[in-house]
C-alpha cells in the first residue's frame, strides 16, 4: 500500500495532465482541429515515458537489492532498454511538436537528428558506455555522448524558436507567441533540472505544452469555423438573391408584352420605345445577378424609371409618378428601390378601391442618413402581416436583409388599410460604401 501511495504521489500530476488532454480530445472529437492527430501521438508517447519511469521506480522500490551483482542479469537488460527508450522518446516528442506547429514539407530531413539518436542508442545497447552504462549495482553512468539526446531535443527547440520568429514577422502573432512560450517552458525546465533545482518534471512540462497548444488550435479552429459559417451564410443569401433576381414576375412579363403587342398596331414608335425599355429592364435584372452589390442611387432610380414606364403603358392616366430627387450622392444595394416601387404599384395602386393613384419616389439627406422614400396612396395594409409572409412574398425581407448586410442600411415601413404605404430606406452616412459604387 505504501508503494502505491508513493507512485500516486510521484506521478499523479503527470497522469492527471495526460488524462486531461484525453478528455479534451474526446470532448472536441467532432471538431478535430488540424494537428489533432499529432497531439494524439504525443499523448501516446508521453504516456509511454511516464509508464517507463513508473516501472523503473516500482522496480527500485520493490525488487531492487543494492548489494546484488546485476551483471548479465535480465534486470540490467531491461534497465538499458528503459533508458534508451526514454532518451529516444523525449526528442521524438520535440520532433512531433515541430511537425505539429510548422508546415514541414521535407519531413525526412527534420527526422535526421532523431534518427541519429535512435541509431546511437541502438549501438549503445550492444556496446554500453558510448552514451550511458550501468554498473553491477544498476547505478547509471554517463558516457562520452551522454548529451546526445538533449542535443537532439535542443535542435528541435531551436527550430521551433526560429519558426516562431517567422510567424511573428508574418504577423501570425498569436501562433508565434504561443510557440515561444512552449519553448520557454521547456528550456526553463531543462535549466532547472541541470541545476538540480527542480528534477524529473519534463513529462509534466510537455503535457502542459500540449494543453497550451491544443487550446490554441481549438481557438483557431473555432474562429475559422465562424468565418466559414458566416461565409456560407453570405453565399446562401447571395444565392437566394440571385434566385429572386432571376425570377422575373411572370405576370409583369405577360402584362408588358401584352401592352407592347397592343401598341404595335396603335403606335409603332411607342411600341419601339416600350420594347427598348423592356430589354433594359431584363438586362438590368440579369446584370444584378453577377454585377456589383452596391450601385449609385442614380443608377437604381433609372432602372426604377424604366420599370414604371412599362407599367405606365398598362395603367395609363390611372398611374401618376412623381420623382423628387434632392440627394443623389450615395449608393444602395442593387435592386432595392425597384422591388419596393413594384409593391407600391402591384399591392398599393392596383388593389385600391379606385384602381388608380400616385407613386412618389423621393430622396433627401439628413445629418446622419441618406433617405429614399417610396410613398403611394393606394390600398395600404396591416404592417403586422409582414411577420407572416409566405415564400411568395419574400421581396421585402430580402431587401431589408441586403440593406443591413451590404451597407448597414434599414427599411422602415408605415402603412394602414386604405391609407396608403410609405417605405423609407435609411443609408448611414458613415458606411464605407458611400460614393463607391462597389
Amino acid at each position: 500500500m505504501e508503494i502505491v501511495s508513493e507512485l500516486i504521489k510521484s506521478y499523479f500530476l503527470s497522469f492527471a495532465l495526460i488524462f486531461g488532454i484525453i478528455i479534451m480530445l474526446l470532448e472536441n472529437r467532432k471538431e478535430r482541429p488540424q494537428g489533432t492527430d499529432h497531439i494524439i501521438v504525443i499523448v501516446v508517447v508521453l504516456s509511454l515515458i511516464v509508464l517507463n519511469k513508473a516501472a523503473d521506480d516500482l522496480f527500485r522500490w520493490t525488487l531492487y537489492d543494492d548489494t546484488r551483482n546485476y551483471t548479465d542479469d535480465a534486470a540490467m537488460t531491461l534497465m538499458y532498454m528503459r533508458s534508451a527508450m526514454e532518451h529516444i522518446l523525449f526528442p521524438l516528442i520535440a520532433y512531433i511538436e515541430l511537425l505539429l506547429i510548422v508546415p514541414v514539407k521535407k519531413k525526412y530531413i527534420f527526422f535526421l537528428p532523431e534518427l541519429i539518436c535512435i541509431i546511437a542508442e541502438s549501438v549503445n545497447l550492444g556496446k554500453p558506455g558510448i552514451i550511458f552504462s550501468y554498473d553491477k549495482h544498476l547505478d547509471y553512468v554517463d558516457g562520452p555522448l551522454m548529451l546526445l539526446p538533449y542535443f537532439v531535443g535542443m535542435i528541435y527547440l531551436l527550430l521551433l524558436m526560429r519558426y516562431s520568429i517567422l510567424f511573428i514577422k508574418e504577423k501570425e502573432m498569436s501562433k508565434g507567441v504561443t510557440v515561444i512560450f512552449i519553448v520557454f517552458l521547456t528550456l526553463a525546465e531543462c535549466y532547472l533540472e541541470a541545476a538540480y533545482i527542480v528534477v524529473d518534471v519534463m513529462d509534466e512540462i510537455v503535457a502542459l505544452d500540449v494543453i497550451i497548444y491544443y487550446f490554441y488550435l481549438v481557438a483557431i479552429y473555432q474562429s475559422e469555423m465562424k468565418i466559414k459559417l458566416r461565409t456560407s451564410e453570405l453565399e446562401l443569401e447571395r444565392s437566394k438573391r440571385m434566385l429572386m433576381l432571376s425570377q422575373i414576375q411572370p405576370h409583369f412579363m405577360y402584362n408588358s408584352l401584352t401592352s407592347i403587342t397592343y401598341l404595335c398596331d396603335k403606335d409603332a414608335s411607342q411600341a419601339k420605345r416600350a420594347l427598348i425599355d423592356f430589354s433594359k429592364f431584363l438586362r438590368k435584372n440579369l446584370e444584378a445577378m453577377t454585377n456589383k452589390n452596391i450601385v449609385p442611387i442614380k443608377e437604381e432610380l433609372e432602372h426604377t424609371q424604366v420599370y414604371l414606364s412599362l407599367e405606365k403603358i398598362r395603367f395609363g392616366d390611372d398611374l401618376d409618378i412623381i420623382f423628387d430627387v434632392k440627394d443623389s450622392d450615395f449608393s444602395v444595394p442593387v435592386l432595392t428601390v425597384q422591388p419596393l416601387v413594384e409593391n407600391a404599384v402591384k399591392h398599393g395602386i392596383n388593389r385600391s378601391e379606385s384602381g388608380c393613384g400616385t407613386v412618389c419616389i423621393s430622396t433627401e439627406e439628413t445629418e446622419s442618413f441618406h433617405k429614399v422614400i417610396i410613398k403611394d396612396d393606394g390600398g395600404g395594409f396591416d404592417v403586422e402581416s409582414l411577420n407572416n409572409l409566405d415564400e411568395g412574398h419574400i421581396g421585402i425581407s430580402n431587401v431589408r436583409k441586403r440593406l443591413l448586410d451590404e451597407c448597414g442600411g434599414e427599411l422602415i415601413i408605415k402603412s394602414a388599410p386604405n391609407e396608403g404605404t410609405e417605405c423609407t430606406i435609411l443609408i448611414p452616412k458613415e458606411n464605407h460604401y458611400e460614393n463607391s459604387g462597389n
